[in-house]
This record gives structure tokens, C-alpha cells and sequence, in this order.
């Protein structure tokens, strides 16, 4: 029996554990007779999950701690839609080979129900996922005593690759669009002002509160006093 995959395997793990785990989703859901709606629904959401955590594993700004607990979360959630759907799909099976021949998963029976309810698992870690992946301060740096700042390039690029496969905007490109494409060096930054600063939760003191800034909400973002130095 495979040892079971923990948070201290790490992310890389975490996803590839997690993608595997969706392609049996995936895949079981062809072997599966009738109900058509949720199943369709399921396979179409394993495969958005399956390339959105292709592209956080390709992206170290997006693996902060929480992205991490969430993608540690759908990949326990697919393991155990995997072994349910497996448990379907041979029931299934028994059913269209002994008479009557032809008979499929309907809306009154108690496995649709069970389906439509994985259904919306799914789409709730998705969807938890997505937020949580538009809320990554990419290109952030900075310190309360200098003033933060965004690497435009780094926010531009990120932002193209995930509204490409998630359909959705850093909230940070978001803000911050009316002021990009202002400066024509490479590498041009972005200053954040007061009300960027207060916005997106970034500390305005000093001393022993931004230590312990550091410590919780600093790890999200990637601020920290090494990326500082």
C-alpha cells in the first residue's frame, strides 16, 4: 500500500499526486452509464484543475502557503472522488451487462444525487483555488520604511498566463492596470501609494509589528526579509 503524500512532501509532490489523482476522475467518468450532467460537469472541472496546477507548479510566485493547503485539499478531495467514482463505474458496469440490458444512472436514483453532491465539491475547490490564486501579490517588493513597489513585467506576465488558463485577473493587475505600459525601460516599476499599501493588506509600520507582519502575511506574498536584501 503507497505511503500517503503529507504537506511536508512538499508542493511539487502535492500537485503531481494531485493531477494524477484528477486524471482518475477524469478518466473513470467515460465508464460510467447515464447522467450525463453531472459527469460532464466533473470531467470539464478535473481537467480546469489538472492545467491550473500545471501552471502553478511552473510558477514559484503563485505557491504561497495558502495556494499550497488548498491544492493539498483537492488532491485528498480527487483522491476520494476517484475511488468513489471507481465503486460507480463497476456498479455500472454490472448493471448494463444483465438484464434489462440498457439501463443507465437517472435522476431518481440516489447515485445521481451522490454525483450532482461531487459536483459541487469540485466546483467549490475551484473556485477557492482561483480566489486564492487572484489574490497573490505578484512582483511585490519592498518595506514599510522605503515604500512598496511592483515589477511591472513580473505582474504582466504572470497575469497573461493565468487569465489564459483560469479565465481570471490578478486582483493586484487588476488595480494597477491604468498605470501599466506608463514606462518604456525594461524592468519598470510601479510605486504603490498610500491607498495601494492600505488596500492590499501591506504593513505600514515598523519595529515589532512587521516582524510579525513577516511571519503570517508576509509568507503569502513572498515579502520577506531575504527578498528585501
Amino acid at each position: 500500500m503507497p505511503t500517503p503524500v503529507t504537506l511536508p512532501d512538499g508542493l511539487p509532490t502535492i500537485i503531481t499526486t494531485a493531477i494524477t489523482n484528477l486524471e482518475t476522475v477524469k478518466r473513470t467518468r467515460y465508464s460510467i452509464s447515464g447522467a450525463n450532467e453531472p459527469l460532464d460537469s466533473i470531467s470539464v472541472q478535473a481537467d480546469t484543475l489538472v492545467r491550473s496546477l500545471l501552471l502553478i507548479k511552473d510558477i514559484h510566485s503563485l505557491q504561497t502557503v495558502r495556494v499550497g493547503e488548498q491544492i493539498y485539499q483537492i488532491m485528498d478531495l480527487a483522491s476520494r472522488l476517484g475511488a468513489s467514482m471507481l465503486v460507480i463505474a463497476a456498479d455500472s458496469s454490472r448493471r448494463t451487462t444483465t438484464p434489462p440490458e440498457g439501463q443507465e444512472i437517472t435522476p431518481d436514483n440516489y447515485v445521481y444525487g451522490h454525483l450532482q453532491t461531487m459536483k459541487g465539491q469540485l466546483q467549490e475547490a475551484r473556485d477557492t483555488l482561483f480566489e486564492l490564486v487572484r489574490s497573490v501579490l505578484v512582483g511585490v517588493s519592498g518595506n514599510p520604511k522605503d515604500g512598496f513597489w511592483v515589477i511591472e513585467g513580473d505582474l504582466v506576465g504572470v497575469n497573461e498566463r493565468v487569465e489564459g488558463v483560469m479565465g481570471v485577473q490578478l486582483r493586484l493587475f487588476a488595480r494597477l492596470k491604468g498605470r501599466i505600459g506608463k514606462g518604456e525601460a525594461e524592468g519598470t516599476v510601479i510605486e504603490l501609494d498610500d491607498a495601494d499599501i492600505e488596500h492590499l493588506g501591506l504593513p505600514r509600520v515598523s519595529g515589532d509589528l512587521v516582524e510579525q507582519w513577516r511571519a503570517t502575511v508576509g509568507v503569502e506574498t513572498g515579502i520577506t526579509r531575504e527578498s528585501e536584501q
